[in-house]
């Protein structure tokens, strides 16, 4: 695969794969605006405990769908879409039967909870989402299939089924006075209809490549040990990336009452919406770097990774500026004034894509190269991390001490990561440090500007201030060569719809292209 094959491969992925996460965000972001104003912030804050709940019995049900993601691209590159087909269908009667277990567990703890936390209201919404885990199964390794063959588009259409359903779903049940039950009921509707719908294009898809693949294949030996051996690793990191993002929640929800609860859970979630976005690019980078790995090509490895570093450190970089800076107006447009108390919440939490963010293309670089240890260790890093946290700043802090522990967990987890890609990848270990060095400087002034003025001007005073740093930030990017010129191209080849939208993509590129070339020329001088 040849470089120009890998960018149209990544820009590919990362347009289907963003047409999806800017549908869901936006979904999420009227859906949580019609949710707060809603429910309000203790029905929030029930609603969130819940999900919380559930989120980690759904881990249970295990990641055996990693293993898809990864060997499905290079089951592609060998022409083995029958021993993909086996594979699929090994992990998907391992992920539903543990998601029966799991699901009985959640039925047979429910009472417990709703006890334990003095929230009567468990006892129905909990029953009622059990269907998250029950289904599981069926949506994770369906995607997984379409995403490892690169079939982005299908990957894109289906999640619309869920994330503007939700939306239409919320304005529905407020117009109608419905309560928090009828909510629960009809996520795990959507849910249902969302996974049937995920299977059913996968083995679509299956089908058709085994059609063209033709002859037979030798059946694989110790198919189930090798998915355990490669997805038990993933699994201890997805477990404590979910303990750490949903203790918080749990931990919170018996120091603090459900007002205080909603308000960290409400700035945590707008973060990670947001955060799922910029996701993509790293998202969409696993199947091409597993196909370069398959092929041996080392060196186009070095920059595929180190190009891909720097550009999703810089995007990281960016949504933590938008985040940070318009802290007070995203609070009041998506959660309405009644939320103000989770902007300092909000802030803390916003800087956390610097380092969560930005490790993801490594994490993917690790999947592709066989190491699921080292993103199981990151993950330990972390969560101990997070823990320790909790210990030392949750009493005397309370939401805000959950939120700085946060931040220290990804920052442990972000050095270790930096550490271990230098011994993988050793050539670029100074570029990517540079890149993470120059993104800080280009931040860093914007954030304490921002604190200094609001104290001095207020909130509304201060607005005129922070929206000028826009231009200064965006010339820093071209200024310390965070984004240059060939950058640019990889832009203007993006396949848009339409007239208009080629043509503003091409009028901005244009200017910043002048920008680049500008700053390039002086750099050289």
């Amino acid at each position: 695969m040849k470089r120009g094959e890998v960018a149209k491969s990544l820009t590919r992925g990362t347009f289907f794969l963003g047409i999806e996460k800017t549908i869901a965000i936006s979904s999420t972001i009227v859906y949580t605006l019609l949710l707060a104003r809603w429910l309000g912030p203790t029905k929030y804050g029930m609603f969130t405990l819940a999900f919380s709940v559930v989120s980690l019995v759904t881990a249970f049900t295990g990641n055996f769908e990693m293993y898809l993601e990864r060997y499905g691209a290079e089951y592609q590159v060998h022409g083995r879409i029958r021993a993909l087909t086996r594979a699929y269908f090994t992990a998907l009667g391992l992920k539903l039967a543990f998601g029966v277990l799991a699901t009985a567990v959640l039925l047979l703890i429910t009472p417990r909870l709703s006890a334990f936390y003095k929230i009567p209201e468990l006892e129905v919404l909990l029953p009622l989402l059990a269907v998250f885990v029950a289904t599981d199964g069926l949506a994770t390794t369906g995607r997984a299939v379409l995403f490892s063959l690169q079939r982005f588009e299908w990957v894109s259409g289906l999640s619309l089924i869920f994330n503007l359903g939700k939306t239409l779903l919320v304005a529905w049940l407020w117009w109608s006075r419905q309560g928090l039950a009828a909510l629960a009921l009809g996520f795990s509707l959507l849910t249902a209809v969302q996974a049937v719908a995920t299977l059913s294009a996968s083995l679509w898809v299956l089908r058709k490549a085994r059609a063209r693949a033709g002859a037979a294949e030798s059946a694989e030996p110790g198919l189930v040990g090798s998915i355990f051996r490669y997805c038990l690793p993933l699994y201890g990191a997805r477990l404590s990336f979910l303990s750490g993002q949903n203790l918080g929640k749990l931990v919170l929800g018996t120091v603090l009452d459900a007002t205080q609860l909603g308000y960290f859970s409400f700035a945590f979630q707008t973060v990670e919406r947001f955060v799922e976005l910029v996701h993509t690019i790293p998202a969409a980078m696993l199947p091409a770097f597993t196909q370069i790995v398959a092929k041996d090509e080392r060196e186009k490895l070095r920059y595929v990774v180190d190009q891909a570093f720097r550009l999703v450190q810089l995007l990281a970089c960016m949504l933590s500026f938008v985040l940070f800076v318009y802290a007070h107006e995203i609070v009041r447009l998506v959660g309405s004034p009644l939320f103000e108390p989770a902007i300092p919440l909000l802030r803390v939490i916003a800087l956390v894509p610097i380092a969560r963010t930005a490790q993801q293309p490594l994490t993917m670089l690790f999947q592709a190269a066989r190491r699921p240890g080292y993103v199981f260790t990151l993950a330990l890093v972390k969560l101990l991390s997070e823990i320790a946290g909790y210990f030392v700043l949750l009493k005397p802090f309370g939401a805000m001490g959950a939120c700085a522990a946060n931040l220290a967990g990804a920052a442990a987890s972000f050095t270790g990561a930096l550490i271990l890609a230098s011994t993988l990848v050793p050539e670029g270990t100074f570029e990517r440090l540079g890149a993470v060095v120059r993104n800080i400087l280009l931040l860093a002034p914007s954030l304490l500007l921002t604190l200094f003025a609001e104290r001095e001007l207020g909130v509304h005073g201060s607005l005129p201030v922070r929206l000028v740093l826009v231009l200064p930030s965006l010339l820093g990017v071209f200024a310390l060569g965070l984004l240059n010129r060939y950058d640019l191209e990889k832009v203007s080849s993006l396949p848009l719809p339409g007239a208009w939208l080629p043509r503003v993509r091409d009028a901005l590129v244009s200017v910043a292209d002048r920008l680049a070339r500008t700053f390039e020329y002086r750099r050289a001088a």
